[in-house]
């Protein structure tokens, strides 16, 4: 995690300025500041609603992501029971069970989802974009609000647009994020965030 950190503030070093804002530096400030505290909270979950669509094709359901450190674990029921599947990803390898008993393996992830569900979605960068925060990797564009928030995000050919933010566990996260590329489009709506490791340093 410590590696994808750095890497992730040196991509907000790269970002080009877009506008003449005088409160510029200081939205930036707040953005790192937030980015360094969700970094400090490894384990964590959500529960929400996902809808993908290809301009002909797509779905939605239920989605349920846990992360901790090594690995991420996607479980999704869709719309009525159809389309459920469950998706493991560790570093360098991941495993897509569906609700037929198939299982598929592959080392790249989106390769994986799109062979496999159809959806041509960029699987690695979601984990970065849910939580607010740029994915590795160079940006093209990013707008903050007032409290370092991201707000509007255009990286890896995707416009990435946050609608909402809700604070859970002392962190504004955001509960509605509308990423488009071409007829592509991803759209999450979290009902909740939840950190194990604050619970445990609560108790």
């Amino acid at each position: 995690m410590a590696g994808l950190a750095v890497a992730m503030l040196a991509a907000c070093a790269s970002v080009p300025p877009q506008e003449d804002d005088p409160t510029r530096t200081e939205k930036q400030a707040r953005y790192e500041d937030r980015a360094a505290a969700l970094q400090l909270r490894e384990r964590w979950s959500l529960d929400g609603k996902l809808a993908v669509s290809d301009g002909e094709d797509g779905g939605s359901g239920r989605l349920e992501w846990r992360q901790q450190p090594g690995l991420s674990e996607l479980d999704f029921r869709g719309t009525l029971g159809r389309g459920a599947w469950q998706l493991d990803i560790q570093p360098g390898y991941a495993v897509l069970n569906l609700a037929n008993g198939e299982s598929w393996q592959a080392r790249d992830v989106s390769t994986l989802v799109r062979e496999h569900v159809g959806w041509d979605v960029p699987v690695d960068a979601l984990g970065w974009w849910v939580r607010g925060l740029a994915a590795p990797g160079q940006v093209t564009r990013r707008d903050l609000d007032e409290a370092g928030r991201m707000t509007r995000l255009t990286q890896h050919g995707w416009d990435v647009e946050y609608e909402r933010y809700q604070e859970f566990s002392g962190l504004a996260l955001p509960t509605r994020v509308v990423a488009r590329s071409g007829e592509r489009q991803v759209k999450f709506v979290m009902r909740d965030w939840s950190f194990p490791e604050s619970l445990e340093n609560d108790s």
